[in-house]
C-alpha cells in the first residue's frame, strides 16, 4: 500500500500545476466520461459527464473500485482485474460490453483503458478510462463524448490522459482558429506532427471551396451561438487525401465567462461512407434489376397472344391465296422468319424472368454428358457451319450446378460461338476446364476463332439486345442470360477477343464437383 501512495503522490504532483487550464480544456465536453483510477483500480477523479452517465456524484464514488460499474457475472469472471492487467501489459484496453449505472439500470458502453506512466516512463501511476454510452445505437462516430473528467491535472496531465487515444484528433484552438495543442490521434488522422501544425489556422484542414465560402469560420460562429457544432464532410490529410470525418467544436470559457477558445475533437468516418455508399449502389442495382425483370415478364407474356394472332392471320393468308400462295413465298417466309425470331425473342425473355424467379436445384452435373445433349440440341446449327467442338475436361468433370442453368450456359455460348464464326475458315470450338487453386476457383472456357469483338465492344455484348455483328442471326439475349445466370449464383464470366481472330470467354465459379 506505501508504494501505491508514493504512485498516488507522483500522480498528484502531475496534477498540481495549471490545474484550472486543464479544467477548462475538459469542462465543455459533457458526453464522454474520462477518469483515472489508481493502480488498482479504484477511481481518483470525477466529473459532471460520468455523474451525468453513471449516476454518482464526485463524493459518491472517488475512492470506490471501478468494478462498482460492472454486472454481477463480469465481476464473477474477475472481468475489471482482467481488464487492468491487459492494459498494463499492452499499454491499451478497449472493450464494448454491459455497464451498472447507480441506479442499478444497464447500459450499453465503450471503454478504453489505456496505462499512465510517469515522466520516464517506468513506473505506472494509474490508468484513464474513457467510457461512452452507446445504449441508443447511435454509431460512435456520430457522438462526441462530453463526459470529461473535472481532473485537477495540469497541461502535461492531459497529454498524458489523452495521448493513448489514437481514434480521436483531440486538440484546442484559439479564439481566432489557430491550433493551440495536438495529440497522438490527430497526427494519425490528419498526418500531421505537433510540431509542424501547432500555430496554424485550422482550416488548412479544409477543401478549397469550404475555406472560399468560409465555413471553417462558419462552424465558429455557431460554435459560440449554439454552445457547440457538429458537421460531417470531407477534410484533408496532410498528404492531401481526403476523409470524412465527424467534427464536434465546443467553445471554452473561463469562470468568469471570457472566451478562451474551443475544444475540437474529430473522428475518421471514411470506411462507413464507403460501406453506406457500397450499400446505397447495391439497393439502386436491386431496384433497376427488379424493373428490369417485371418488364421482362410483362413483354414476355403480353406478345404470346398478338404472335399466336398473327400465326393464324398468316395461315388463313396462305389458304386465301390458294396456288397464287408461289407468288408470294418470298414475303411469306419473311414474315415467317420474323414470326420465329420473335417466339424466339419471348422464349429467351422467359428464360431470364425464370432465372431471375426461379429457385433451381443443385446437383453434381456430369460435364461431358451435360454437353452431348447440348450438342444434340445444336446439331443442325452445327452441320450447317461444318463446327468442330472440342473438349477437355481434364481439370474437372463434374460441377455442383443447377443443371437447366448450366446447359443455358453451354447452349448460348456454343450458339454464339458457331453463329459468329469466320466465313473464312471451319469454325472450332473448344472447351476447357481448369482447377484454380491459388484463388479457389473453378475455370471454365469456352474459346472460338470466329469474327472476334473489338476491345471497346467488349464490355457492351453482356447487355440486352446487343448484337455486334448485325447480319448475324439471333435476338442479343443469350450473352445476357449467361452473365445473370452466373450473377445469381455469385459466379462470374470474363471475355478476352480480338477481332479476326477468336473471343474467349472465361466463366469462374466458386462451387465444385466435390460439394
Amino acid at each position: 500500500m506505501n508504494g501505491e501512495n508514493t504512485i498516488l503522490n507522483s500522480a498528484s504532483e502531475l496534477l498540481s500545476e495549471n490545474t484550472d487550464l486543464y479544467r477548462l480544456l475538459v469542462e465543455g465536453v459533457h458526453e464522454y466520461a474520462i477518469f483515472l483510477i489508481s493502480p488498482t483500480g479504484y477511481v481518483q477523479t470525477w466529473n459532471a459527464g460520468a455523474e451525468k452517465i453513471k449516476g454518482y456524484r464526485p463524493e459518491e464514488i472517488i475512492g470506490q473500485h471501478f468494478s462498482k460499474f460492472y454486472p454481477q457475472e463480469a465481476l464473477d469472471d474477475s472481468y475489471p482485474e482482467k481488464e487492468l492487467e491487459w492494459a498494463t501489459r499492452h499499454g491499451r484496453f478497449e472493450d464494448e460490453g454491459w455497464r451498472v449505472k447507480k441506479d442499478g439500470s444497464m447500459f450499453w458502453a465503450n471503454v478504453i483503458l489505456t496505462a499512465i506512466y510517469s515522466s520516464n516512463s517506468k513506473e505506472l501511476i494509474g490508468f484513464s478510462k474513457i467510457t461512452r454510452d452507446l445504449t441508443d445505437r447511435k454509431l460512435l462516430e456520430d457522438k462526441l463524448s462530453k463526459a470529461m473528467e473535472e481532473l485537477k491535472e495540469s497541461e502535461e496531465s492531459a497529454r498524458l490522459l489523452t495521448e493513448g487515444v489514437k481514434d480521436y484528433a483531440i486538440f484546442m484552438l484559439t479564439p481566432e482558429g489557430n491550433i493551440a495543442t495536438w495529440n497522438r490521434g490527430a497526427e494519425h488522422i490528419k498526418g500531421y506532427t505537433a510540431d509542424e501544425i501547432i500555430g496554424q489556422h485550422f482550416s488548412v484542414f479544409y477543401t478549397d471551396e469550404a475555406r472560399e465560402r468560409r465555413f471553417p469560420e462558419y462552424e465558429l460562429k455557431m460554435a459560440i451561438e449554439q454552445g457547440r457544432f457538429e458537421d460531417e464532410g470531407w477534410r484533408l490529410r496532410k498528404d492531401g487525401t481526403q476523409i470524412w470525418v465527424n467534427v464536434v467544436i465546443t467553445p471554452v470559457y473561463n469562470a468568469e465567462a471570457k472566451h478562451l477558445g474551443f475544444t475540437k475533437v474529430t473522428r475518421d468516418l471514411s470506411e462507413r461512407r464507403k460501406n453506406e455508399e457500397l450499400m446505397h449502389k447495391n439497393r439502386e442495382l436491386h431496384k433497376i434489376n427488379t424493373d428490369l425483370d417485371n418488364f421482362v415478364y410483362t413483354v414476355s407474356h403480353d406478345l404470346k397472344a398478338p404472335i399466336a394472332n398473327l400465326e393464324g392471320l398468316i395461315a388463313m393468308l396462305k389458304m386465301d391465296l390458294g396456288a397464287d400462295a408461289s407468288k408470294h413465298a418470298e414475303v411469306l417466309g419473311r414474315i415467317d422468319n420474323s414470326v420465329v425470331r420473335l417466339n424466339n425473342i419471348i422464349l429467351d425473355l422467359t428464360d431470364i424472368s425464370r432465372v431471375q424467379n426461379e429457385e433451381s436445384p443443385v446437383e453434381k452435373v456430369n460435364l461431358e454428358e451435360l454437353l452431348q445433349e447440348v450438342t444434340g440440341s445444336l446439331e443442325d446449327l452445327i452441320a450447317s457451319y461444318h463446327a468442330v467442338i472440342q473438349p477437355d475436361f481434364s481439370g474437372f468433370r463434374y460441377m455442383s450446378y443447377s443443371r437447366k442453368n448450366l446447359r443455358s450456359i453451354l447452349f448460348n455460348l456454343l450458339s454464339n460461338a458457331i453463329k459468329y464464326s469466320s466465313p473464312e475458315r471451319q469454325p472450332i470450338i473448344q472447351i476447357k476446364t481448369e482447377k484454380l487453386h491459388e484463388q479457389g476457383q473453378y475455370l471454365l472456357t469456352v474459346a472460338d476463332n470466329g469474327l472476334g469483338i473489338h476491345i471497346k465492344h467488349t464490355y457492351k455484348i453482356f447487355s440486352m439486345f446487343k448484337r455486334m455483328h448485325t447480319h448475324v442471326e439471333g435476338t442479343g439475349l443469350g450473352l445476357y442470360l449467361v452473365k445473370r445466370i452466373l450473377e445469381n449464383s455469385e459466379d462470374r464470366v470474363e471475355v478476352e477477343s480480338e477481332v479476326g481472330k477468336g473471343s474467349t470467354f472465361k466463366l469462374y465459379f466458386h462451387q465444385n464437383e466435390e460439394s
